[in-house]
């Protein structure tokens, strides 16, 4: 039988997207499908990055080999972390000043990004990340 490539489920685009939006709208967490292929691990990996990227705070999983991959794929690495924390502390910051919407390295920063930074230091800290 002939395989999908690459392994980021694409296909349901657009039913994933619908979910995100209308989570993020109800103040919900939006968790993503589940990989069926429980043994196909590098696709698990693929595909739980992707969801990541489009905005789901975890996935549905059937096997625990699953787990460590997906975990790895939802939790923010060093980098992200660092970063939230300096939007976060510039933040308030600027908001002493009376800054709505500030500058940081050539990048606007206003509340949306704050609460997203926001969400990536609650799942760090969710996951032992501090």
């Amino acid at each position: 039988m002939a395989r999908f490539e690459p392994k980021e489920a694409v296909e349901l685009l657009y039913a994933r997207q619908a979910v995100i939006v209308a989570c993020a709208a109800n103040d919900l967490q939006a968790i993503d499908i589940v990989t069926i292929d429980y043994k196909d691990i590098e696709s698990l990996r693929i595909e739980s990055e992707f969801g990541a990227r489009l905005g789901f705070a975890g996935k549905q999983i059937i096997h625990p080999a699953q787990v460590e991959p997906v975990q790895t794929s939802f939790t923010p690495n060093d980098e992200a972390i660092a970063y939230a924390k300096r939007i976060v502390e510039t933040f308030e910051a600027n908001q002493k000043e009376g800054k709505g919407a500030y500058s940081l390295d050539g990048k606007m920063i206003d509340m949306p990004l704050v609460k997203n930074a926001q969400k990536v230091l609650e799942r760090a800290k969710a996951a032992g990340k501090n």
